[in-house]
């Protein structure tokens, strides 16, 4: 039994095919509103790749067959780059995925249809020449269910893969490797789709010799992504470790801030005894100026440095003001003129807090250090954002020889052997985050070291 002609199949099977690219394309953006100018794209890319396609079958040729593959891959490009307005490296990265979904979703479906319908050949793969054989209703069933099932598997994709598609948003080097690895697939399912459309193979799963080898290479991206979750688990491992060690690092700044407190707060309470002496005696002169030299300095030095630290208040992200908030005050019981300047408010960082804290605490470590080497100088903090990137800044006094590439230099210290690890140890850490440049700069005796995080 025939169903309408020739014609109109090739052209339906065209628009199906295309239409549900697109919509695997759709659901993967994880955009679910409807936009005119998507809507429209898709629709005038469906009509244009649906008459490509059908008139490129009245050319048996290998070159067109390749070129209805390849209008694909062209199709999903731009609507991801341009009308979604993705990077070129995401673009390509979601443009490999739908059509590798809709290539294997395909040669499926035709699989099972071969083996339910033993008289079953594709007009669509093709396994047919045009005109040889009456297009039946199973062809027309076997096209139609590609859609509802493209979008099913599409879903179903974004739910299991949801943690795979973080990790990769959250890494450039996971990113290049998938797309060299993507690549080199869809290149071979092209090659693959092109040789069985020019040679009309009907394949089957139990002919090794036409079994369509993107099923092979599925087996291998799961093998892959059980990789991926093994490897992103044992960073997690090795994160939670490192969190564990900023605690204790913090847990005892703090109980050196707090033993710094005791002390001062002994000695004001024996500054607060010795007016005793002088009430009890009368002695108003002498009081008058033991008040002016001593309590008063000290209640100032008490009044500024909670003054210079006031900012704090509007970070919002715990471990920043956590580890600022010891450092500075650390750096102020030792006697630094330490300051901390923000106008703007800070609650969230694109980049791993961990990382960001121990850049940061070896910068104002190394800041601490040289300033109580020197013996003199000030400690100045400042955070602002320039768009939509977070810059945080660290200035203090330095010798006025000091040169800025011996510092970057493994093992180099002003002091003893063996403690200058820390900014070769920052640029690593600086090194793993894609969207951290740090800026080193030396200008007469201020060092500065600029942290600029990319929003």
């Amino acid at each position: 039994m025939t169903f309408l002609n020739d014609t109109f199949f090739f052209y339906y099977s065209a628009a199906i095919f295309l239409l549900s690219a697109f919509v695997i394309a759709k659901i993967i953006t994880l955009d679910w509103k409807l936009h005119l100018k998507e809507n429209l794209y898709i629709l005038i890319a469906t009509v244009f790749g649906a008459v490509v396609s059908v008139l490129s079958r009245d050319y048996y040729n290998f070159f067109f067959d390749m070129f209805r593959n390849v209008m694909l891959f062209i199709l999903l490009f731009y609507y991801f780059h341009r009308v979604k307005l993705y990077s070129f490296k995401r673009a390509a990265i979601l443009m490999i995925v739908s059509s590798y979904v809709i290539a294997s979703l395909a040669q499926f479906l035709t699989l099972l249809f071969y083996s339910w319908f033993p008289n079953f050949y594709s007009h669509f793969i093709p396994s047919v020449i045009r005109g040889e054989s009456p297009i039946s209703w199973p062809e027309y069933l076997h096209i139609s269910l590609l859609l509802p099932l493209s979008a099913f598997i599409a879903f179903a994709l974004v739910k299991i893969f949801g943690r795979f598609r973080v990790m990769m948003s959250q890494s450039e080097r996971l990113q290049t490797i998938f797309l060299c690895s993507g690549t080199f697939v869809i290149l071979t399912v092209l090659l693959q789709l092109g040789y069985i459309r020019y040679n009309r193979v009907r394949f089957d799963v139990l002919d090794w010799i036409f079994f369509p080898y993107d099923l092979i290479l599925t087996v291998i991206i799961i093998i892959f992504y059980a990789f991926v979750v093994y490897q992103n688990n044992r960073h997690q491992e090795k994160l939670k470790e490192e969190r564990f060690q900023a605690l204790n690092r913090y847990t005892q700044e703090l109980e050196q801030h707090q033993t710094a407190m005791r002390k001062f707060k002994h000695d004001y309470q024996n500054i607060l005894l010795s007016l005793d002496s002088f009430i009890k005696e009368k002695k108003w002169d002498d009081l008058e100026n033991y008040y002016e030299t001593k309590i008063k300095a000290a209640s100032a030095v008490i009044t500024s440095n909670e003054f210079a630290l006031e900012a704090l208040s509007r970070i919002k992200v715990n471990e920043i003001k956590s580890m600022f908030t010891a450092k500075l005050t650390i750096a102020q019981s030792m006697g630094i003129d330490a300051t901390f300047e923000a106008h703007e408010e800070i609650d969230s960082i694109s980049v791993d807090s961990v990382s960001l804290v121990r850049m940061l605490g070896i910068i104002l470590d190394n800041a601490i250090e040289a300033l109580t080497e020197l013996g003199y100088g000030t400690l100045r903090v400042a955070y602002f954002r320039e768009g939509t990137d977070i810059v945080f800044i660290v200035q203090n006094t330095c010798l006025p020889d000091l040169k800025l590439m011996e510092l970057e230099q493994k093992g180099f210290s002003t002091k003893e052997k063996g403690r200058g690890q820390g900014l070769s140890n920052l640029h690593e850490i600086a090194s793993s985050c894609p969207n951290v440049t740090r800026e080193t700069g030396i200008k007469g005796d201020i060092f500065t070291q600029k942290l600029t995080i990319n929003g």
